[in-house]
C-alpha cells in the first residue's frame, strides 16, 4: 500500500494505511496483478449518514486499464446496500472526471496548504482500538487543545499533519497554532472560503499547494462549518 502512495507523492504513512484498515475493514479493498497490489480504494461510514471514499490509487504502469472503476463500483454497491445517505470525496483534478460519471456532483474546493521545514519527533503511545475516528487520530497524534478548540498533529511520510484542526475562537486558534515549531514541515488541508483558516496558515508561512473538489453522491452535503479550520485528511472527509 505505501508503495502506491508514495508512487503518487502522498503523504500517508504504514500507519494511516493500518488505521483505515481497522476503522472500515469490509470498505479497504485491493486489486492484485501478478502477485503485486496493483489498486486501492478505501472508504470510511459515519453511522448511516455519511460514507467517505478515499486512497483511490492506481499504480502508474496499471492505468487506463478500469481498476479504479470496478474498486469504485464495488464499494458504492456495498455502500447503497447499507442505504448510507451521503457518499463524499475530495478529488483531483485527474480522478474527478471518473467520479462524475458515477453521479457525483461538485459541493466545494478545498485546498492543501504545505510548508517545508523539519519532521519533528513523535513518542506516540500503541494505537487504540475504537470505532471513532477521533479517538483513534488523537492516540497518534500530539494533541494541542484548549476549553473550546483542538488541533491534533501527527507524523506523515512527507511533512506533518494538521487535522482535525477545530476552534470557535480566533484567539484560541492563534494560541494552539503557537504549540507547533516554526521549523516544522506541515500540510493543512483547509476550505479556501474559510477567511479565518486561510489567513492562519498565510501566517504561519503556508501556501496553497494542490487544488482539490469535494463531490458528493446521494443527499447534498452540509456546508463546512466556519469551526474547522483543518479537515482529518482526504480520506476521512
Amino acid at each position: 500500500m505505501m508503495r502506491l502512495s508514495q508512487a503518487a507523492g502522498w503523504n500517508q504513512t504504514p500507519a494511516d494505511w493500518q488505521r483505515l484498515i481497522t476503522l472500515s475493514p469490509g470498505l479497504c479493498w485491493g486489486i492484485e496483478i501478478d502477485g503485486s497490489l496493483a489498486a486501492t480504494a478505501t472508504a470510511i461510514t459515519y453511522d448511516d449518514d455519511l460514507a467517505w471514499i478515499g486512497m483511490v490509487l492506481t499504480m502508474p504502469q496499471h492505468r487506463g486499464k478500469g481498476l479504479a472503476r470496478k474498486l469504485l463500483t464495488t464499494i458504492l454497491d456495498l455502500l447503497k446496500a447499507r442505504n448510507i445517505a451521503s457518499i463524499g470525496l475530495d478529488a483531483t483534478t485527474m480522478g474527478a472526471p471518473l467520479y462524475r460519471s458515477f453521479g457525483f456532483e461538485d459541493q466545494c474546493p478545498i485546498e492543501r496548504w504545505s510548508r517545508s521545514g523539519t519532521q519533528l519527533p513523535f513518542d506516540l503511545p500503541t494505537p487504540i482500538q475504537t470505532s471513532n475516528l477521533i479517538e483513534a487520530l488523537a492516540a497518534e497524534s500530539k494533541v494541542h487543545s484548549s476549553e473550546d478548540a483542538y488541533l491534533l498533529l501527527r507524523p506523515g511520510h512527507l511533512a506533518n499533519y494538521i487535522g482535525p484542526f477545530v476552534a470557535e475562537d480566533e484567539s484560541d486558534a492563534e494560541e494552539l497554532l503557537t504549540e507547533i515549531p516554526r521549523e516544522a514541515s506541515l500540510y493543512w488541508d483547509l476550505f479556501p472560503q474559510n477567511p479565518l483558516a486561510t489567513r492562519l496558515a498565510t501566517e504561519q508561512g503556508l501556501t496553497a499547494t494542490r487544488h482539490l473538489t469535494r463531490l458528493f453522491l446521494g443527499q447534498a452535503l452540509p456546508p463546512p462549518a466556519h469551526t474547522c479550520l483543518g479537515i482529518a485528511g482526504f480520506e476521512y472527509g
